[in-house]
C-alpha cells in the first residue's frame, strides 16, 4: 500500500500570548499560513527553534536598555522617571512571557533547537563557565559594547584577553552540570528567567547588562556555535521570509521540514526526542578552533554537517540580525515612550504620540523594503494603542 504523501507545509507561527515565534509543519486544512499569528501556540505541534525565534527577545532587551539610558537624562526627583520605569516593567513582563514559554516547551520536549548538537551546547556552556571567553569577541559578534562596558564600569584594565564567565547566581552549578543536555539547557533558561525576575537587577543599566543581558547574549551565541549554519537562514534564498513569499524550497525551510519530520518520528517512538549529534562532541571544546573554508567564500557554500566555532559564528550570523539589534533598539524605545504618552488625557499629546508611532512604522517598513532588516522584524509602531 502506498504511503499517503505528506502535503503539510513549514510555517513560522507567532503567538499573541507571548510574542514568541516557532516553526512547525502544519496541514493546510488547519488554515495556518506562514507568518500567521495565533492566540496561543497549539499543544499538538512539534515546534522548532531557529532564526528568528531567539532573536525576537532582543526587542524587549532593547527597550529596557535604551530606557535606562534615557532615564539618566532626568533628575532623580523628576516624575517622568516613574513613567519610564513603567516602560521597563512592561518590556520585562514581555520578556518573562517569552522566556517562560521557551523554558517550558523545551523542558516538555514539545520545542527543539533545530540543527543543534545538545551535547556540544552543554559542553560549550560549561567551558564559558569554567574557562571564560574573551569579552571583546562576544561584543564584536553582535556589534555591541556590552561585555567590555561592564568590565570598564568595574574598573577592569582594558585587555584583548579579558574574559567573560557565565555565572550561576540563582541555581547550583554542581547540580546543573550533572543534568542531561536537554535538562541542562532548560536550567540555563531558568537562570536567565530568575535574573530577569530579580528587582535588584533593575536599579540601573549596569546591573541589568551584567546580570541579565550578558547571560542572554551568551546563550544565543552558544546556540549559534553548536548549530548547523543552514538554520541561520543565511542563504540569500532565505532572506525576506514572509506570508507573501514562496518559502517551501528555500534551504532554510527544506532543512526545517527535514528536521521536524525526524523529530516527530522520535517523539512518536520514544515520547521525547533529542537530536543525535552530527559530529562527536569534543572532550574539551576549544572556541579558537575553526573549521577550514576558503577565505571570502559565501556562507551558503559551507557543508551542511560542518561544525563551527564562535569565531565562525560571528562571520556567518546574517547582517540582518545585527541590523535589527542596532537599528531597532532606539526605534522600539521611541515607540514605547509614544505608547506611554497616548495614555495621557491630553488630546494634543495623544495626537503627537500617534504621529511618532506612524512615522516609526513608516521607517521600519522602508528598512524592510530596502532589505536592511528582515521582513520578519516586529514593527513596534504598528500596534497603535488608544
Amino acid at each position: 500500500m502506498l504511503e499517503r504523501a505528506d502535503n503539510r507545509r513549514v510555517v513560522l507561527i507567532k503567538s499573541v500570548e507571548t510574542n514568541n515565534r516557532f516553526y512547525a509543519i502544519v496541514d493546510p486544512e488547519r488554515g495556518i499560513r506562514n507568518a500567521d499569528t495565533v492566540e496561543a501556540m497549539p499543544d499538538d505541534l512539534v515546534l522548532g527553534i531557529a532564526y528568528p525565534c531567539l532573536e525576537d527577545g532582543l526587542n524587549d532587551f532593547a527597550v529596557i536598555r535604551t530606557t535606562f539610558e534615557t532615564i539618566d537624562l532626568f533628575p532623580d526627583d523628576d516624575p517622568i522617571r516613574d513613567e519610564m520605569m513603567a516602560i521597563i516593567n512592561d518590556a520585562r513582563g514581555n520578556l518573562l512571557r517569552r522566556l517562560h514559554e521557551l523554558r517550558d516547551k523545551l523542558g516538555s520536549g514539545q520545542a527543539h533547537f533545530l540543527g543543534t548538537d545538545y551535547d556540544e551546547f552543554k559542553a560549550y556552556a560549561l567551558d564559558i563557565v569554567h574557562r571564560g571567553y574573551p569579552r571583546r569577541n562576544l561584543d564584536s559578534m553582535m556589534k555591541l559594547n556590552v561585555f567590555s562596558s561592564v568590565a570598564q564600569v568595574e574598573g577592569q584594565p582594558e585587555s584583548q584577553d579579558l574574559l567573560y564567565r557565565f555565572e550561576f547566581h540563582y541555581t547550583i552549578l554542581e547540580t546543573i552540570q550533572q543534568l542531561p543536555p536537554r535538562q541542562f539547557i532548560v536550567a540555563l533558561f531558568e537562570e536567565v528567567i530568575r535574573s530577569v525576575m530579580d528587582d535588584a537587577n533593575y536599579t540601573a543599566k549596569y546591573p541589568f547588562d551584567k546580570r541579565v543581558f550578558q547571560k542572554f547574549i551568551a546563550v544565543m551565541f552558544i546556540n549559534y556555535a553548536t548549530t548547523d549554519p543552514v538554520f541561520y537562514g543565511i542563504n540569500r534564498k532565505d532572506y525576506g521570509v514572509s506570508a507573501d513569499k514562496e518559502m517551501d524550497d528555500t534551504p532554510l525551510y527544506l532543512a526545517i521540514r527535514r528536521e521536524l519530520q525526524q523529530l516527530e518520528q522520535g517523539v512518536k517512538a520514544e515520547g521525547e526526542f533529542e537530536p543525535a549529534p552530527l559530529l562527536p562532541a569534543p572532550l574539551e571544546p576549544d572556541f579558537s578552533l575553526a573549521a577550514s573554508f576558503p577565505l571570502g567564500a559565501e556562507p551558503e557554500t559551507l557543508s551542511v554537517n560542518e561544525r563551527i566555532s564562535f569565531e565562525q559564528a560571528s562571520e556567518l550570523v546574517p547582517s540582518l540580525i545585527i541590523n535589527e539589534e542596532v537599528l531597532m533598539a532606539p526605534i522600539t524605545s521611541l515607540c514605547s515612550a509614544a505608547a506611554l504618552l497616548i495614555r495621557k488625557s491630553d488630546p494634543e499629546t495623544q495626537r503627537f504620540a500617534r504621529v511618532i508611532l506612524a512615522d516609526a512604522s513608516s521607517v521600519v517598513k522602508e528598512l524592510k523594503r530596502l532589505g536592511i532588516i528582515s521582513d520578519l522584524t516586529n514593527d513596534p509602531g504598528s500596534c497603535n494603542p488608544g
